[in-house]
């Protein structure tokens, strides 16, 4: 398998479930990152426990130049900084390495308080061990980022995936077509805040049982960092997604 050692670190997923230990998602196969550095991690909601997965693919072998092909015989994080305070980095394996191979998780986990709100870079240092040397080949991954929303302004009472809302396209530059999934008829919220949870815009989209669509003009909004924030009126139902404007 040829595989840039910069694009095989990790297969990244993010999922809601109970804090302990992690379980790799047998539907990833495939070496790569997960979703990528334009889409990041889920953001967190203050007072609300968070809870996201990395998977982690180790293909068998790799190419590091100037090196031929070599297999690989462990990957993995040797460190993470820039987390909220109390937040933990905890992989299935003590170690917090995979042999070449295999696949392995680490679950990011966390309860934010509102003082916390705000944006965290990560630096993710990955250590990998090849072709039998015992000599480390490391790589550091700078494009996540935590970010954590304030709880006072959505009065959040479901899961933040409930209507499975997407952005098109994302990074945006002016109009947004928002694409989601709703149980119910209703009047819904959209609200687009920046990463310190204050609302810049607002607009109300009369929503159908069903596949439902509808547009939001970012064309006014600076480069940078938004949340998007789609909700029914009674508060049942809530959705927020991460954009990007370059």
């Amino acid at each position: 398998m040829r595989t840039c050692v910069t694009l095989i670190i990790f297969s990244l997923i993010y999922t809601s479930l109970s804090y302990g230990q992690c379980i790799p998602d047998p539907k990833y196969t495939q070496p790569g990152i997960y979703p990528d550095s334009a889409t990041g991690l889920p953001p967190a909601v203050a007072t609300y426990e968070y809870n996201a997965v990395f998977t982690a693919v180790i293909p068998a072998d790799t190419i590091v130049s100037p090196f031929p092909r070599m297999n690989i015989d462990s990957i993995g994080v040797a460190q993470i900084t820039g987390l909220p305070e109390g937040f933990q980095a905890i992989p299935n394996r003590p170690s917090g390495y995979w042999l070449g191979g295999t696949s392995g998780c680490m679950l990011i986990a966390g309860n934010p308080t509102e003082s916390q709100t705000g944006v965290y870079p990560l630096s993710i240092t990955v250590v990998g061990y090849m072709g039998g040397l015992g000599l480390p080949f490391p790589y550091e991954i700078t494009y996540y980022s935590l970010t954590i929303l304030p709880a006072s302004a959505y009065g959040i009472d479901e899961k933040v995936n409930a209507l499975r809302l997407q952005a098109f396209p994302n990074p945006f530059t002016g109009m947004i077509s928002l694409a989601f999934y709703a149980r119910e008829k209703g009047i819904y919220s959209c609200r687009i805040v920046d990463a310190t949870g204050r609302l810049l815009q607002t607009q109300t989209l009369d929503v159908i049982p069903g596949e439902n669509t509808g547009l939001v003009d970012g064309s006014a909004l600076a480069p940078g960092i938004y949340f998007c924030a789609l909700s029914r009126k009674d508060g049942k139902d809530f959705s927020i997604i991460r954009l990007i404007k370059p």
